[in-house]
C-alpha cells in the first residue's frame, strides 16, 4: 500500500512518502504544491493524508484534482483544515481559505465550474471539537459549533473507473 503525507511539515511518518514545499530530513520530495502537474505518476497513491495544508493553496479545485489524479481507484484522500467558524483559522497569514461542512460537499456534488462529480465520495465528515468543545457532547456541539470547532475532517473515496489489466 502507497501512502502520502502531503504537506508533511515536520510530521514525518514512517512507511509514507513524506512531501512537502520545503527541504528537510527525511522529506522524500519537495516542491511547489501550487504548481502543477505534480511530480508523480497517474494511479500511485492508496492514501493520502493531508493536514493543514489545504488552506494555504491558491487553487483548491486543481489540487483535488491532481491528488485525485495521483489517486489509485478507491484510494481515500483524507484532508484536515481549519473551520472557517473558528476565529484560529484566521491566525496566519498565510491562509487563504476556510472550510466548511457544506464546502467539501458542493465539491463532491459537482455545481457549476467544479468537480465533474465523478472523482470523489465523501465517507467521512467529522468536525473537530476545540479542546473546550471535547467536553460538550456532539449533538449541543453540532448546535452551537462556532464556538466549539477547532477544524474540519474530511475523508474522501476516489471514484474512478477500473481498467484491466493486460
Amino acid at each position: 500500500m502507497r501512502k502520502l503525507n502531503f504537506g508533511c511539515g515536520t510530521d514525518i511518518k514512517e512507511c509514507y512518502d513524506n512531501v512537502d514545499g520545503q527541504k528537510g530530513k527525511n522529506i522524500t520530495k519537495s516542491f511547489d504544491f501550487n504548481k502543477f502537474p505534480y511530480p508523480f505518476e497517474d494511479n500511485e497513491y492508496d492514501y493520502i493524508y493531508m493536514r493543514n495544508v489545504l488552506e494555504s493553496l491558491e487553487d483548491i479545485q486543481r489540487v483535488l484534482d491532481e491528488l485525485w489524479r495521483i489517486s489509485k481507484p478507491d484510494a481515500i484522500v483524507e484532508i484536515r483544515a481549519p473551520y472557517y467558524a473558528n476565529k484560529g483559522a484566521y491566525n496566519c497569514f498565510m491562509h487563504n481559505h476556510y472550510f466548511s461542512e457544506r464546502a467539501f460537499i458542493y465539491y463532491v456534488r459537482g455545481h457549476k465550474g467544479m468537480s465533474k462529480g465523478d472523482q470523489y465520495e465523501i465517507i467521512k465528515l467529522d468536525l473537530i471539537p476545540t479542546p473546550i468543545g471535547r467536553f460538550v457532547p456532539k449533538y449541543i456541539r453540532e448546535k452551537i459549533n462556532y464556538f466549539l470547532v477547532e477544524s474540519i475532517e474530511v475523508g474522501l473515496m476516489v471514484i474512478k473507473k477500473k481498467t484491466k489489466k493486460k
